[in-house]
């Protein structure tokens, strides 16, 4: 199983209140509109998140991406590091070989550019990436195994149509087994910054295709932290119908 890279949803329940103007560049970079002084705005945010699905798979990821010449609430480079580690189990093909425990531990360094706009910010980003799948016992008829380098793109978008919606999306590919993952999220406000809604995710690799549909609530804080869950049902065309949550947090400064 392929891992993904950016889990980018929360999960909790808010007071229904009036949400005030606010630009997509403040809920994604952390800075306030109420009103108060503005912060010095990050240079820095670091995304940790957990993947877990009932076909016993289970995953960790941490990115941290840096904005070297520009504050982050504003168009510029980025450079983003990222790391994985997950584990999962599958039934091969052939019967004697009984369960597939697989374990992956991966890593990509990426350049790319960030335009914020009013409502709205999109990044595009390219760079390499080295993984390493282990198989025990090996299913020779699983090519995504053992180690491999290769290049990785990446694009993400966030943006606030109007002040009561939201529209993010994240879509990575990887030379390194022709990985893929793509996210689509849609949210409705439930308060100042926090969304609940629909998303959608497909993901894959040579070996194996999946897909996902859940529900989202997207955007709590607690001081400078960000917190977020998904959870849904899922489809994979090795292990079959299961389901999936995923648990974030973001830092920025």
């Amino acid at each position: 199983m392929r891992v993904s890279f950016r889990f980018l949803a929360t999960v909790a329940l808010a007071a229904l209140t009036s949400l005030p103007e606010a630009k997509a560049a403040d809920w994604y970079t952390g800075v306030p509109t109420d009103g108060t002084p503005a912060p010095r705005a990050p240079r820095v945010a670091i995304d940790v998140a957990i993947d877990g699905t009932s076909q016993r798979a289970l995953s960790g990821a941490l990115i941290g991406t840096i904005a070297p010449f520009t504050a982050m609430d504003r168009s510029g480079m980025r450079v983003r590091l990222s790391g994985l580690a997950g584990t999962y189990v599958y039934a091969p093909s052939n019967p004697f070989l009984g369960e597939i425990h697989g374990t992956i531990v991966g890593g990509a360094f990426l350049f790319g550019y960030e335009w914020v706009f009013k409502r709205a910010t999109v990044a595009l980003y390219a760079g390499g990436e080295v993984v390493n799948t282990s198989l025990s016992p090996n299913d020779p008829n699983n090519s995504a195994k053992g180690g491999s380098g290769g290049l990785k793109l990446a694009a993400d978008f966030f943006t606030t149509p109007t002040d009561q919606t939201m529209i993010a999306g994240v879509l990575s590919y990887s030379t390194n087994y022709n990985s893929y993952y793509g996210r689509l999220k849609f949210g409705m406000a439930l308060s100042d910054h926090v969304y609940v809604g629909p998303e959608v995710v497909a993901l894959g690799d040579n070996f194996f295709q999946q897909w996902r549909l859940g529900g989202h609530v997207s955007g709590l804080r607690f001081g400078a932290l960000q917190f977020g869950a998904a959870a849904g049902f899922l489809n994979d065309r090795v292990r079959g119908g299961g389901v999936y949550g995923t648990l974030d947090t973001r830092v920025t400064f």
